[in-house]
């Protein structure tokens, strides 16, 4: 612990020297961010240097799931795809760690503080003495265990805890809300592909139709029966189902790409799903309106979130109060020192000894120029807000299931209509064909009959997935889609 006056300034010199070079190597690496600067015009975008886009920024892999090319996916398949792999979902499960952390820090506060400390030193100090400066060299090492504990604060601490706890609730039931909305989009997804390539099969049937027709009127014309006008009328029939074909290809297409966008697969992997011939359509209501808002107040976990801040906010408001009171707490610390000391032209000294401190405290606010007031007043009016949120979304709620019910039960009477529809139009395009093909009808009447068949083709695959897409939109409104939804096998 003792040091020559030589030795001491070579190791002064030394510590220099090194803080000289730390501040150079630093400059040389901070010349990129010094030459960085804002743009230069507001009508130009801006270019980041070599510097800023090459070490500002982090590359990320593609987050894409493998698909089975061969493997034909159900609803549910497709469901268990996107849990387990969607960035949002994930996102929301981190959030809840986190308000999971916070209430450990919370109740951390619950428990006393130790810490160890250990710390040596040397100086050379002179001390006046009379008309004289005697130089003392002295070193010392200090180690010492410290404990800090807060015995009685009136609930503060429990109030604090009782608040992070309700935000982890809030926290976990937005995370099943986000999956709540994840099953309903790769739901709507599925529904919307199954109804574009329902419309394409449709389309592609329709043209069959109008090349039938077509051939029927070359024949009719090649045995003088019919004129040359109607076969140019069947043929810009024919042209138009290839046309409405191409369409409906075109638009099955968006929709695989928004399939696949809701299970984070790429869209250019062949994605083979369940046909819509294959799935249940339902044929009534199995709950009453009433019934089905009661469900959504009671398990929407966006509303139990909501009401989750509520309790949060309400234990804030106990927090803030418990400022008034007074807190108690303990400090202490028991540690052990030794040390050497020598005054020049003197021996030396050398001595050790356990120490130890100890302050029972007792801290109350008087006065805080009305901090405590304010505080009070702001949780309470967040308590309010929290509590009018609940009750602007019970509103919306109820809304949203009574459209959603209405929906779901015209559904259905579309879905009757649309199938009597279709019947009576196949039947109403065989008859015409077969009776223009004997002569006996018009070749308009073929036209109309046709193109109210393809009609009635589109409304019956719309009407089949409007029931499916319904329902859904229901169970989702009223939160049972979030335990109801199709299972998979997890390929």
């Amino acid at each position: 612990m003792r040091f020559r006056d030589g030795a001491r300034q070579t190791r002064f010199e030394g510590v220099v020297s090194k803080t000289l070079l730390v501040v150079a190597v630093t400059g040389l690496l901070s010349s990129g961010a010094w030459g960085q600067t804002a743009p230069t015009a507001p009508e130009t975008p801006w270019f980041p240097d070599v510097h800023s886009s090459g070490h500002r920024t982090t590359d990320v892999a593609t987050h894409e799931v493998s698909i089975d090319e061969r493997h034909v996916y159900t609803l549910g398949e497709l469901i268990d795809i996107a849990e387990s792999n969607s960035p949002t979902t994930r996102a929301a499960w981190n959030r809840a760690k986190v308000k999971a952390a916070s209430v450990g820090i919370a109740k951390s506060e619950l428990y006393p503080t130790v810490t160890v400390a250990a710390a040596g030193r040397t100086y050379l100090n002179p001390q006046l003495f009379y008309q004289t400066f005697v130089v003392q060299d002295i070193g010392d090492f200090d180690a010492a265990v410290h404990l800090a504990y807060t015995l009685v604060d009136f609930g503060a601490r429990r109030t604090e805890i009782t608040a992070a706890q309700a935000r982890l609730v809030a926290a976990n039931l937005s995370f099943n809300n986000d999956h709540l909305i994840l099953i309903r989009q790769v739901s709507v997804a599925y529904f919307g592909l199954l109804n574009a390539r329902g419309l394409r099969e449709a389309a592609e049937t329709s043209l069959s139709d109008a090349k039938a027709t077509e051939e029927a009127a070359r024949k009719r014309r090649d045995n003088g029966l019919a004129t040359v006008p109607e076969v140019l009328e069947a043929k810009a029939a024919t042209a138009k189902a290839t046309y409405d074909l191409k369409s409906a290809a075109g638009a099955e297409q968006v929709e695989v790409g928004n399939l696949a966008r809701a299970i984070t697969s790429n869209p250019v992997t062949p994605l083979r799903v369940e046909p819509l011939d294959h799935l249940r359509i339902p044929d009534s209501l199995d709950q009453s309106i009433q019934d089905a808002i009661d469900t959504a107040l009671k398990v929407r976990p966006d509303l139990q979130a909501d009401q989750a801040r509520v309790r949060a906010a309400q234990a804030e408001v106990k927090h803030a109060s418990t400022s008034y009171y007074p807190s108690l707490t303990l400090d202490g610390s028991k540690g052990w020192l030794r040390a050497f000391g020598q005054q020049h032209g003197s021996n030396g000294a050398y001595a050790q000894t356990s120490t130890y401190d100890a302050v029972l405290g007792l801290k109350w606010t008087v006065f805080d120029g009305f901090l405590r007031e304010s505080r009070i007043a702001e949780a309470n009016a967040e308590s309010r807000v929290a509590m009018e949120g609940v009750h602007d979304l019970q509103d919306e709620i109820t809304n949203q299931v009574w459209s959603d019910y209405t929906n779901a039960a015209t559904a259905l009477q579309q879905r009757q209509a649309a199938a009597s529809l279709l019947v009576a139009s196949s039947d109403s395009y065989a008859a015409a064909l077969e009776s223009y093909k004997d002569g006996v009808r018009d070749f308009l009447d073929v036209l109309a009959a046709e193109n109210a068949l393809a009609q009635a083709r589109a409304i019956d695959v719309t009407a089949r997935t409007q029931v499916l897409r319904t329902f859904t939109d229901l169970e989702f409104r009223t939160g049972d889609l979030l335990a109801n939804h199709p299972r998979g096998n997890h390929p």
